[in-house]
Order: structure tokens, then sequence, then C-alpha cells
């Protein structure tokens, strides 16, 4: 006669945050804590994948984590083959409701192939010359509510503060 406990979405986001900031907090490895960000952030917003991109000042996208996506959709690199390089140092939001017929994506053939139709980009400034851009890629158009934009962006800051603290424990060894 006891009720059942369910959890809710907001249950499940915070009890991932907390995983994660307690990986950053124990130092865990980078490379399984930015998977685990991935994963986190495909599985709970109902994505097909996910990827963590890092740019440098020239823009060059360096592959971090995936999850969910074909080795040969991620050869094929970035959404837009950098076109949207404005939108990512404003810090801006990309959201492609329809891979097909959005003029961003240059790779339509290979977004169709993996059974892509929509994809959320949430760029953060990692440092002064460093940015990182989550992406989640959908199988349906996907319309974000403010609490899954909220967790991920969450998400995306917490990878940035465990690659920024990365980086600076390597320039201190």
């Amino acid at each position: 006669m006891g009720k059942e406990l369910k959890e809710s979405p907001a249950d499940l986001y915070f009890f991932s945050l907390g995983r994660v900031i307690e990986a950053i907090y124990y130092d865990e490895d980078l490379s399984d804590l930015l998977y685990f960000i991935v994963y986190l952030a495909s599985e709970l917003s109902g994505g097909l994948g996910s990827t963590l991109r890092v740019l440098g000042k020239d823009f060059r996208a360096k592959l971090l984590a995936s999850h969910g996506l074909s080795g040969e959709y991620l050869r094929c690199g970035a959404l837009d083959g950098g076109r949207s390089q404005t939108e990512i140092s404003e810090g801006g939001v990309v959201i492609v409701k329809d891979t097909q017929r959005d003029s961003r994506v240059y790779n339509k053939e290979a977004a169709l192939k993996e059974g892509i139709k929509s994809i959320i980009g949430i760029p953060a400034t990692v440092d002064e010359n460093t940015y990182c851009v989550l992406r989640i890629y959908f199988e349906n158009t996907k319309i974000p509510n403010q609490d899954e934009m909220d967790f991920l962006v969450a998400l995306l800051r917490l990878a940035c503060i465990a690659i920024h603290r990365s980086a600076s424990l390597n320039m201190e060894a």
C-alpha cells in the first residue's frame, strides 16, 4: 500500500549533476568523465547520440567524447563545416529542427544515413582561447524545454571545468 517512488526528470538531472561534480572533485580520468557527460546528455534528453568537441582560436574542432553515433558519422566532422563559428564564439545555442532542410547542415546525406533529424548544439568557453561544444543528435524533431536546456548547459559547463582543470594540472606537472 506504499506509494511507488517515481523519479522525475528533475530528480534524474539533480542526481546526474551530483555524480559529475563528484567525479570532477575526485579527479577521475578525464576521458571517462567526458564520456559520462555525453552519455548523460544523450540518454536523459532522449537523444540518439551526442558529441563533445573542443575548439581552439583557429576553430579547428577536436572530438573529445561521443556516445551513440557510428564511427563513420563521427569521421564526417562537424555539423556545419565550420559555419557556426560566430554562434560558437558568441555563445549562441544552435537548434537544427530538420537536418534535411537547414542550410547550416552541409552533410545532409550523412545525417540521413545516421538517422539524425534534429540537433542541439551548445557552446561554452573553457578559457579565453578555447571553446567547447556539446551536440545532441535526435531521431525526431526536438525542441528542448527550459529544464532540459539548463541541464545540458550545466553538463557542458562542468565539462569545461574538468577540461580546464586537467590542462592546469598538466601545465603544473
